[in-house]
């Protein structure tokens, strides 16, 4: 077993329906899906290091990118409509607390690292994570993200970890890339009901591949 497992939030440890929340908010804000699809992946660099202070101006800022006018009663409608979708659109896999809570039994150090902005948050306190995880290493907290080396770092840092005997799970080739590129052993997670927004990556670029989380048990 490693010292360390480190692991991502979205669509490896949490389901969630991006897809929905983008189309529910295009309507409300009578936009094309796409457009604003577009003014998400355009924000999501900045928004994922903290560049703004508030989950308002997270919000401000993707409308912004999409080239809509908005006033501070709009902007904080799309969150309570957001807020509401964090709520009800982001679900545990079934194995996720399990397999966490089998590691820590076996005195396996555990950290929860994602890129995320203000509005995860709430889903880490509303899942209890950070009861869960020894550490927690948040992207827009720690004002790096995925696959840039100091989120690594931070993440093996804050359990106590040499990057050599430690593992780091995500569903993202990219970010295994940046794992490995600081010593980490990786795990290319592919879920088959998984939907990231992001998709999957053509090529594993020779992570070892698995389905489930509970696999790191074997």
């Amino acid at each position: 077993m490693p010292g360390a497992v480190l692991i991502d939030l979205y669509d490896t440890l949490v389901a969630s329906d991006w897809h929905l929340w983008r189309d529910l908010l295009a309507s409300h804000v009578g936009m094309d899906p796409a457009t604003l699809g577009r003014a998400f992946d355009q924000t999501r660099p900045d928004r994922s290091v903290g560049a703004f202070a508030t989950e308002v101006d997270d919000t401000r800022a993707v409308l912004e990118a999409a080239g809509l006018t908005h006033d501070a009663e709009q902007v904080r409608e799309l969150v309570r409509i957001e807020r509401d979708f964090m709520t009800t659109g982001i679900r545990l896999f079934d194995d996720s607390i399990p397999t966490v809570r089998a590691l820590r039994a076996d005195g396996v150090k555990t950290a929860l690292v994602s890129n995320c902005s203000h509005n995860t948050r709430p889903v880490v306190a509303r899942l209890g994570l950070e009861q869960e995880f020894d550490a927690l290493i948040l992207s827009f907290e720690v004002g790096s993200r995925k696959p840039q080396p100091a989120i690594y770092h931070a993440a093996l840092e804050a359990v106590g970890s040499e990057a050599a005997d430690a593992i780091f799970v995500d569903d993202q080739a990219d970010y295994c890339d940046g794992a490995r590129a600081v010593g980490i052993d990786t795990r290319l997670i592919i879920r088959p009901d998984a939907h990231p927004p992001e998709g999957f990556a053509s090529s594993t670029n020779g992570h070892r591949v698995i389905p489930d989380l509970a696999t790191l048990l074997s």
